[in-house]
This record gives C-alpha cells, structure tokens and sequence, in this order.
C-alpha cells in the first residue's frame, strides 16, 4: 500500500463556492458548494491520479512541507489531507 499526505489548498469566493487544489499535483482540482464536499471530491481525484500515475508506471511528486510552499499559498486556508491508496 502507498501512503501519500499533501497539502490542499482551499478557498471561498465572492459566491459562497469553494475550490480547492494540491499544489503538488498541479492537475488536481476541484470546486463544490461546501467545504466538506470539496474534501471529500478532492480525496477521491488525488486517490484516482495517484493511482493513475502508479499504474502508468509515472513517478508521484514527493508531497512538500508547509514550509516549501509558496509564500502565496502559505496565506491561505491550508488542509492536510491523508490519502491511503490501495
């Protein structure tokens, strides 16, 4: 089993929404009317690209500290979000 934990950033806009993206995995986002649905989307597409990338025999980025992202990202709504992928 693999274990990868990254941070996600999270934000609400002007009209209530959020969207939420991982940093280190630069195709991954996703937008939802709650908080907890955004969890919950994200969870499961970085899951599926995780998987994807072990599949197609890809390396997986190597989850950053919160101290090696962006100065810029680190201003903002960060999660930490544990992923097991099986």
């Amino acid at each position: 089993m693999l274990d990868a934990s990254y941070y996600s950033i999270i934000e609400r806009s002007k009209d209530g929404r959020f969207t939420a993206w991982v940093p280190d995995l630069p195709s991954v986002t996703v937008t939802g009317n709650t908080e907890e649905e955004v969890i919950r989307a994200l969870s499961q597409t970085v899951r599926q690209c995780v998987r994807e990338m072990v599949i197609n025999g890809e390396p997986v980025p190597k989850a950053r500290p919160l101290d090696q992202l962006s100065h810029e990202s680190r201003e903002r709504q960060i999660h930490r979000l544990l992923l097991l992928i099986g």
